[in-house]
């Protein structure tokens, strides 16, 4: 099916304090070209609300598996270096205590993307993308282990970079349709630390329930072809400029 979710647009694509998206000047929404070809290079960025050069973010690179009009599809490959976000003694940032995740500073570290690699898929304007999980794929007969459908903010892009904010709170289906909501707990901290508003949280709600009806409804990116797709053997594992100088700081 492709076609935009009819919940897709600017009404369903909130940052978190209504900040402007901290995005290059000239970034575009995903779906208007110029257009990867698969095999490039794209950075995916999360920033948070606000963001200024030089604060903590996430950018992981990724190869281009397809991107068109309908949004962007890519591939991170495992054991792929990323630029993440950590606690100030560098630990990742799951390991601070729910009770101070919110508060507590950020800092800039390198980190491995561990476990199999996974496809992601976001949906022109759609606050949110869906990510392919495998629990084994060491053979030509991958075992399929469900989806998770990250809420964020509708990405904004340029060439070879696209950028988000996460949302904290998201979706996670099983290979067989069940559904459940994850991170809920943090959703809660979140607003009592003040990274979160009552009204926004029940936003991000609106979100995860539009993207649950876009699961049902079969759109495109939970089309079965994705499950079935497997990287390109030729393709190296991308890397991210200036983790070196990162690394030595």
């Amino acid at each position: 099916m492709d076609r935009p979710h009819p919940g897709y647009g600017v009404g369903m694509s909130i940052l978190p304090h209504s900040t402007p998206a901290a995005v290059p000047d000239g970034a575009r929404p995903l779906g208007e070209g110029p257009f990867l070809p698969s095999g490039e290079q794209i950075d995916w960025h999360y920033r948070k609300p606000g963001w200024q050069p030089g604060d903590a973010s996430t950018i992981t690179p990724m190869r281009v598996v397809r991107d068109d009009e309908r949004g962007l599809v890519a591939w991170l490959a495992p054991g792929t270096l990323q630029e993440s976000q950590g606690a100030p003694d560098g630990r990742r940032v799951r390991t601070v205590p729910l009770e101070r995740r919110w508060l507590e500073p950020r800092i800039r570290i390198v980190e491995e993307w561990w476990g199999n690699g996974i496809l992601r898929i976001a949906p022109a304007g759609a606050p949110w993308s869906v990510w392919l999980f495998w629990s084994d794929a060491t053979g030509p007969e991958w075992t399929f282990a469900g989806w998770y459908v990250n809420l964020e903010n509708a990405h904004l892009r340029t060439d070879r970079d696209t950028y988000s904010s996460d949302h904290i709170l998201d979706v996670e289906i099983e290979p067989d349709g069940s559904v459940s909501l994850k991170d809920e707990d943090e959703v809660i901290a979140a607003i009592e630390q003040g990274r979160l508003t009552g009204a926004q949280a029940a936003q991000i709600e609106r979100h995860a329930g539009a993207a649950i009806e876009s699961f049902r409804a079969g759109e495109w990116p939970f089309d079965p072809e994705w499950v079935r797709w497997r990287p390109d053997p030729s393709w190296t594992r991308p890397s991210l400029a200036g983790l070196d100088d990162l690394r030595a700081g």
